[in-house]
């Protein structure tokens, strides 16, 4: 008996269908940042989806004879590419970061299905690396409403006096990560968090600063849901990946300074806050800022890198979680779920060969 070439079962879901639906369900968070940070943000959209689908072309042209762009995949990278972005970064930086997304993270390896890291992340760790003024501005903007054209700005609770377009202010992440140098006192916490954050329906919709494609939580989670009913987005890494940095959150000490003193005598445990309202705030916005939302729904849950069986999917969102949640309290870097991903990628082999049910015959 002559048995073919894999795969032996075929559904009528295609790479192609796929993949247009991703790029469907991030086409609201994407309107959402023109709406938010202006027409930069589209510019920075269209260059990505451009750099993106000019590389793949050429490269599987020069590879295989043919062009695959029809298939969706390269449109994707771009748009995660681009929403990885400052709106403020300058015109280049979204065409570099998808060309190295594309024929560094992707094609290097063997193209799609191969790759080993996702590549969206790769182009935004590279151009993390290379432009670190674009990447990491110290304010961000956010235009008020119906400013579309107008100059940028950024997000604070307060209401803009009359006349002006905009403001500018660091985004909710450098406020949360200016609270774990121990400097923040037990009775200051509070006001911080409500003087220095914005509202968590600002954290919802997305007239926050951050990123343009990251800030708006709720339309990314409804184009989550979508994909996750169709069946093209399994649940467990995103909600594990959530679920860790929440418990982390709650139970991880915060370093906090004495009386009035500069030093770090204690740590404040939300879990164990007389404050809990406080403590809840304080977990929603780690969970809600950030690029946590784009990365557990979109990056983290990408087929390819991420564990086949239903156990390392469940390992690898804690991972995830773990990682990140570590990273924004003890690290360096306020923020942390790019690296947090690509290392659990990089896992990913040895989590699927310690979760796959044994071949009869074969180790472990």
């Amino acid at each position: 008996m002559y048995v073919g070439h894999w795969p032996h079962l075929c559904g009528e879901d295609t790479v192609a269908r796929i993949m247009w639906s991703v790029a469907a369900a991030l086409v609201p968070a994407a309107v959402a940042a023109g709406y938010f940070f202006g027409i930069r943000a589209y510019l920075h959209i269209g260059l990505a989806v451009a750099s993106a689908v000019v590389a793949e072309a050429v490269i599987t042209h020069l590879r295989l004879g043919r062009m695959t762009v029809g298939n969706g995949s390269a449109v994707v990278t771009g748009l995660l590419v681009a929403f990885c972005l400052p709106a403020q970064a300058r015109w280049f930086v979204p065409i570099v970061a998808a060309a190295v997304a594309i024929g560094i993270a992707k094609h290097c390896f063997g193209g799609l299905g191969y790759n080993i890291w996702n590549p969206a992340l790769v182009g935004r760790a590279f151009v993390h690396i290379s432009f670190p003024t674009d990447m990491n501005p110290s304010v961000y903007p956010v235009l008020r409403s119906g400013h579309f054209l107008k100059d940028l700005g950024t997000a604070v609770q307060k209401s803009l006096p009359a006349g002006v377009d905009a403001w500018t202010g660091p985004s909710p992440m450098k406020v949360l990560k200016g609270l774990t140098d121990g400097q923040v006192t037990v009775d200051r916490l509070r006001a911080t968090v409500e003087e220095h954050l914005p509202s968590l329906w600002k954290m919802l919709s997305g007239n926050i600063g951050g990123s343009i494609g990251e800030t708006s939580a709720l339309l990314l989670l409804i184009g989550a849901v979508f994909l996750i009913i169709r069946g093209w987005v399994r649940w467990q890494i995103p909600v594990a990946y959530l679920a860790t940095v929440a418990v982390g959150a709650l139970v991880l000490p915060l370093q906090v300074a004495g009386d009035g003193r500069a030093v770090v005598e204690a740590g404040w445990h939300p879990i164990l806050t007389a404050a809990p309202d406080l403590a809840a705030r304080y977990v929603a916005y780690h969970l809600l800022g950030g690029g946590l939302m784009l990365g557990a729904l979109y990056m983290a849950t990408d087929m390819v890198t991420t564990p086949i069986t239903h156990r390392g999917m469940l390992v690898f969102g804690a991972g995830c979680g773990l990682l990140t949640i570590l990273i924004r309290l003890y690290g360096g870097y306020p923020e942390a779920v790019c690296y947090s991903i690509l290392l659990m990628n990089t896992a990913t082999p040895l989590i699927d060969r310690w979760t796959q049910a044994r071949l009869f015959g074969h180790p472990r």
